[in-house]
């Protein structure tokens, strides 16, 4: 095995090592501290995010890298549920569940190029909700109501609607927020953005966080209505992004008060049972609401993205000749006219023709004439200065217009030009080789000068020089 396939392997199983090690250390302390807190020990949580890391993780990474992460968070869920529960055969059973949920939702997505428009469109999130909050937390909830129902003396029908809908709203809530986590949105929104958006979204995220505050723990009237509020504006004015994190920080913070008999939601009954279900049900109303939204918006900023990129790519077009890459005729006299109001600097404008362009045509046809032209163009474009512009009027007739030039350092540059052709010749075939040849002619700005005026003096010194023979430079002062 060579040196460097051997570092490659070593560096894969090293990041797979890494990738098993972050799941199972994260799996296990949203596990044990969502038993710890959600439920008695004994009872199914009322919201179960523990699932959604390894979601996340299996939506970023290739399929051969899945089992080590779901081997991880099944030993995970195991300890989290000893150490919480204190037994080892339902807490077996329980991760058996709970890997099966995390691989069905994996495999509904087909990894992480589904994903990544999860949010993007109504349709991936109506694929996300239908997979995510339907079908993978429902066949887990089965097998995981059986197991509670046969080890922990639990009623079947309400282990498996208590299941399905903790797993159900910890996989929709928290999957965006850990995706965006692991996949640097969040790094790339407070890096890429400026500080005023920075500040906006910490800002909007602060107004959440402080309306769900009063809300749940401050409250005397059930106002639960009021979090749609900030929760859509930061929606709108963050994005998707915005709203998984705001989102999960109202489901953090209206479940640790419910949780302590605290917010609307204690206040309307004081059976557990009955809590847990009202504030799922309100998680799933606000998340339903929200999430829609966030994926027209989104769709909307990559369709005018797209329609931006699209009118870029043809103002490009049409402002480049297709064939040399220099400036079109319309682009070009724009230019020089905006660098003429500049009255106070000098410019210079050459016209250029190659000699005998007709003969190459109907010599070696048209092909060998393109050739001609895209290589003069080149030349072109090597020996002009920065701040100069060259362009293609048709045909053979090319311009060049020389920012802050006399006639002299013009004169210099078609010299510098025709030598650069003499020094190399074009292949036409492979036999046959020419040399081009070109006709100059210069003008220089006398102040007031617009785009025609240039042209028809560049025009009349460039024909001076074709009567001249050819192969030569005329200049009008």
């Amino acid at each position: 095995m060579s040196g460097r396939k051997y570092n490659d392997l070593h560096e894969t199983a090293k990041y797979h090592s890494q990738l098993w090690l972050t799941a199972a250390c994260l799996y296990f302390l949203l596990a044990a501290t969502t038993i710890h807190l959600a439920s008695n020990g004994r009872d199914i949580a009322t919201i179960w995010p523990a699932n959604a890391v390894l979601l996340a993780l299996l939506l970023l990474h290739e399929r051969r890298a899945w089992i080590g992460i779901l081997v991880a968070g099944f030993i995970a869920n195991g300890l989290a549920n000893l150490v919480t529960r204190g037994t080892i055969v339902g807490p077996l059973l329980y991760g058996v569940c709970n890997m099966l949920e995390v691989l069905v939702a994996g495999l509904a997505f087909g990894g992480q190029k589904s994903y990544t428009p999860m949010l993007g469109s109504a349709g991936m999130v109506g694929r996300f909700v239908l997979s995510c909050g339907f079908l993978a937390p429902g066949l887990s909830a089965l097998f995981g109501a059986m197991t509670a129902f046969f080890f922990f003396d639990q009623p079947f029908l309400l282990a498996f609607q208590t299941w399905l809908a903790s797993d159900a709203l910890g996989l929709l809530i928290f999957t965006p927020a850990f995706v965006a986590v692991f996949n640097g949105d969040i790094l790339r929104y407070i890096t890429e953005k400026g500080w005023i958006k920075r500040a906006e979204m910490l800002g909007l995220l602060a107004v959440t966080g402080v309306s769900a505050y009063l809300v749940f723990f401050m409250a005397r009237a059930p106002l639960l209505f009021i979090l749609f509020a900030p929760v859509m504006l930061i929606t709108f004015r963050v994005g998707h992004l915005g709203t998984k994190m705001a989102v999960m920080l109202v489901a953090i913070i209206g479940g640790c008060a419910t949780l302590q008999d605290l917010g609307p939601i204690a206040n309307f009954t004081q059976d557990h049972i009955r809590q847990a279900e009202l504030f799922q049900l309100f998680l799933a109303a606000l998340l339903l609401t929200c999430l829609p939204v966030a994926a027209d918006l989104s769709a909307r900023n990559r369709f005018t993205a797209d329609l931006a990129k699209r009118e870029k790519a043809m103002s490009l077009l049409a402002a480049t000749d297709s064939l040399t890459g220099l400036m079109s005729r319309s682009a070009f006299e724009a230019h020089v006219d905006h660098a003429l109001s500049d009255r106070a600097a000098s410019f210079a404008m050459v016209a250029i023709d190659l000699d005998h362009f007709k003969d190459i045509n109907d010599q070696w046809g048209h092909e060998a004439g393109d050739r001609a032209l895209v290589h003069a163009a080149r030349i072109f474009q090597t020996q002009i200065r920065a701040g100069d512009a060259a362009g293609r009027l048709g045909g053979d007739e090319f311009l060049l217009f020389l920012k802050d030039a006399s006639i002299v350092e013009a004169e210099a540059i078609c010299e510098r030009i025709r030598a650069t052709l003499r020094q190399g010749t074009m292949r036409i075939d492979g036999k046959t080789e020419i040399m081009l040849t070109l006709s100059c002619g210069i003008a220089g700005s006398a102040g007031g000068d617009t785009f025609q005026d240039l042209y028809r003096h560049a025009d009349k010194a460039m024909y001076m020089a074709k009567f001249a023979g050819r192969k030569t430079v005329r200049s009008i002062a």
